[in-house]
């Protein structure tokens, strides 16, 4: 055989083998007649259920054809189940109106990223009713309309979101809330989001009192993350919280604030939460704050416990942190103040330490200890204000709850007053003092 016919052979070889897979399954053949000639098989069945074979034809000298076999009943089709697309990208927003984002009117998987149009919007943007998805607004204003009523609403307005990350979106010129949180949260992320000239920080505006049963399903504010933000001439964020009459309400847990940088304005308190179960504040740069208030301030203002850690502070007025300590459930915790630099403090002294009985509630609290160590403060108390000296802590611990405070190698130059015979604290002496120094300047 030459090459040339072979190939040919088996091309149609080929061809032939490729169009029997279209074929549908053929009936085995009838078993033979045992005299006479075989009986003609009986015709396949359509495809779906398999018809039945064919009868053998009857004895003779040749056996009759069998009867074709009835038409099988078409199979059903079953529709495999879709698996929702996830990573998609869903553009929406017009550049200028308003506009509502709600899961419930439109579906977007897990994994959606939102693209809001770039522009100036006029009503701001409201976000509710997500599960795991980012909205990205790069080029997205929100603009307050210098500060005027009319401007009020043009805010994120945000309800009922769980593991959703917003990023990129300014606030400007709001003489009311920049961001309102609205109901319970888990999971929320304020990531490189832009805030300048705005009365009010990020605030816990709705949701009522969810009282806290010592179960993470009643934490108000969970995994909450505020980071890489830019908050410029802004008022307080205010994340809510309380305890009292023997109740924890709107508890906030797992609070992280990084990256941030906070800078001008009178706001008082930067942050201020007033139940926080381990908040974790690191890598912010706070300058330039309270320039015009005198108040005694606490810019990270925390009742809880947690951490808090390379903070750059400068030209400000108050504590640069005010634990006020408290252990949820009947674990003891250790806040830690550590590595923090706070320099040209107007008032007060960097921190402070505060108990109160009240804050004791039998199955719900217990006390916290607080260690103060390895921070950098200088020029404290620039002022010269009589009311209280500059030095590294005002410290109450007087026991009502039994927390203790540990101040241990610290450095500190230029207070005012100047400390006598090494005491490094207001009020009541540490538990533990060592390591600490002091020097007239840097």
């Amino acid at each position: 055989m030459n090459k040339k016919f072979k190939a040919l052979t088996y091309i149609a070889a080929a061809a032939l083998l490729l169009s029997s897979c279209t074929k549908p399954l053929e009936v085995p053949t009838p078993t033979p007649i045992s005299s006479g000639s075989t009986g003609t098989t009986g015709t396949t069945g359509k495809t779906g259920t398999t018809g039945s074979t064919g009868k053998t034809g009857t004895t003779g000298t040749t056996g009759t054809t069998g009867k074709t076999g009835t038409t099988g009943t078409t199979g059903s089709a079953t529709t495999p189940p879709v698996t929702p697309p996830t990573g998609s990208t869903v553009n929406v927003g017009d550049g200028k109106n308003g506009i509502v984002i709600d899961g419930k009117v439109t579906s977007y998987p897990a994994g959606t990223i939102i693209v809001v149009k770039a522009g100036t919007y006029n009503g701001g943007i409201t976000v509710r009713n997500l599960t795991g998805v980012t909205i990205q607004g790069t080029g997205v204003i929100l603009d307050g309309l210098n500060s005027t009523s009319a401007g009020f609403g043009n805010v994120l307005d945000l309800t009922n979101l769980t593991n959703v990350t917003i990023t990129g979106i300014s606030t400007i010129n709001q003489g009311y809330r920049m961001v309102n949180i609205n109901s319970r949260m888990v999971g929320l992320t304020l990531d490189k989001l832009t805030f300048t000239n705005c009365g009010q920080g990020i605030y816990l505006s709705g949701g009522g009192n969810l009282v806290w049963d010592g179960t993470d399903n009643t934490v108000n504010l969970l995994n909450l993350t505020i980071s890489n933000s830019i908050f410029t001439n802004c008022g307080a964020n205010e994340l809510g919280g309380n305890i009292g009459n023997g109740q924890i309400t709107n508890l906030i847990k797992n609070l992280t604030v990084s990256g941030n940088k906070f800078n001008g304005g009178n706001p008082g308190d930067i942050l201020y939460c007033g139940v926080v179960d381990n908040f974790q504040i690191f890598n912010n740069t706070i300058a330039n704050i309270n320039a015009n208030d005198n108040n005694d301030n606490r810019l990270f203002m925390m009742t809880g416990n947690g951490d808090a850690y390379n903070n750059t502070f400068n030209n400000y007025e108050g504590h640069a942190i005010g634990v006020w300590p408290l252990s949820f459930g009947s674990t003891v915790k250790t806040s830690h103040l550590t590595n923090n630099t706070c320099t040209n403090s107007r008032r007060y002294s960097a921190f402070e330490f505060q108990e109160f009985a009240a804050y004791a509630i039998s199955g719900k609290t217990t006390k916290s200890d607080l260690v103060v160590s390895g921070n950098t403060c200088g020029n404290i108390n620039t002022d010269h204000w009589t009311g209280y000296p500059g030095t590294f802590i005002d410290n109450y611990m007087f026991g009502y709850m039994g927390g203790k405070v540990t101040l241990t190698n610290n450095k500190g130059y230029n207070f005012f007053p100047a400390p006598v015979l090494n005491v490094l604290w207001n009020l009541a002496a540490p538990f533990l003092a060592s390591g600490n120094t002091y020097s007239a300047t840097l």
